[in-house]
């Protein structure tokens, strides 16, 4: 599964971990990621949409990215998310994270303007020019409402410290497009669940995702297969792992992967307003989810 990408395989988007009064509960988080690290995880993303960026002031965004770096530190990967929808608090928080040592940022297309794509060219640009890290473009038009067009990604690729793109694009003639243009300049991350062998047959060399901080090496194995060539094999897991898919994705991310945590007596708290906690039902559904496809890990 060797690939010339610096960034590939199952990168963890990991939660922000919270006590009852919604404050950032560092310990848990640095549990976690050394838990990770031990299954094989070869990264992790704290900060995305799954570590509730936007919810986050950014005294606690730095003391998630902290606690990640030092829980993380020579074991894995660690890639800060940016999810900033203006280039001066994205910078800003991007200064930060790299001075506590993070050496790669995912960064978000910017939103709420949406921009042309000349526009987000502009954007990356000043991104790269002010911050000292690789860059891995994170693009989501379903939240954002902003798609990358393939050139666009090419042109980044060539033109700045892109080094890799999180695709969560649901439109796979376009990712066949960024694939056969962009494939061998940056590494293609898969950033879907659902298709995510998919992806690896048309170019991805690896995955962030949410539901690997449950079943990381059962992920790691659909990866493993879908990348050595086993395509059938690789659906055929992936398959099973549907009903976990689904329930995580059942209300609205990261809820119930933290619901789902909590009942493998991995609190990580609930989740910050606008978003509520995992309804009793869906609770109750994870709990049937979850063991089986433990005795599989």
């Amino acid at each position: 599964m060797t690939t010339p990408h610096r960034y590939s395989g199952i990168l963890t988007a990991v939660p922000t971990p919270l006590n009852k009064d919604l404050k950032v509960e560092v310990a848990p988080l640095a549990a976690h990621v050394k838990r990770l690290a031990a299954a094989g995880t070869e990264g992790v993303v704290p900060l995305g949409g799954t570590g509730e960026y936007t919810s986050l002031s950014a005294r606690q965004r730095l003391e998630v990215v902290e606690c990640a770096l030092e829980a993380g530190a020579g074991k894995l990967h660690v890639i800060p998310g940016i999810l900033s929808p203006g280039i001066g608090d994205a910078i800003d928080n991007a200064k930060a994270f790299v001075a506590a040592g993070a050496k790669a940022l995912m960064v978000v297309t910017p939103y709420y303007f949406r921009p042309t794509q000349d526009g987000i060219i502009e954007y990356f640009k000043r991104f790269s020019d002010a911050v000292d890290a690789d860059i891995i473009l994170y693009e989501i038009p379903y939240r954002t409402g902003v798609a990358l067009q393939y050139q666009t990604v090419d042109r980044l690729a060539d033109m700045t410290r892109v080094v890799g793109i999180k695709a969560c694009n649901p439109d796979l003639a376009q990712q066949m497009r960024v694939a056969e243009l962009a494939k061998s300049k940056l590494a293609i991350l898969t950033g879907e669940e659902d298709v995510l062998p998919l992806h690896v047959a048309m170019g991805a060399v690896g995955a962030v995702i949410s539901s690997s901080n449950i079943i990381p090496k059962q992920w790691a194995r659909v990866l493993r297969l879908a990348m050595d060539g086993k395509l059938a094999e690789s659906m055929a897991l992936h398959a099973s792992l549907r009903p976990l898919i689904d329930a995580i994705f059942a209300e609205p991310n990261p809820a119930p992967l933290k619901a789902a945590m909590d009942i493998m007596g991995w609190g990580m708290g609930d989740v910050l307003p606008p978003l509520l906690p995992a309804s009793a039902p869906l609770r109750d559904r994870l709990a049937k989810v979850i063991p089986s496809l433990l005795e599989r890990e």
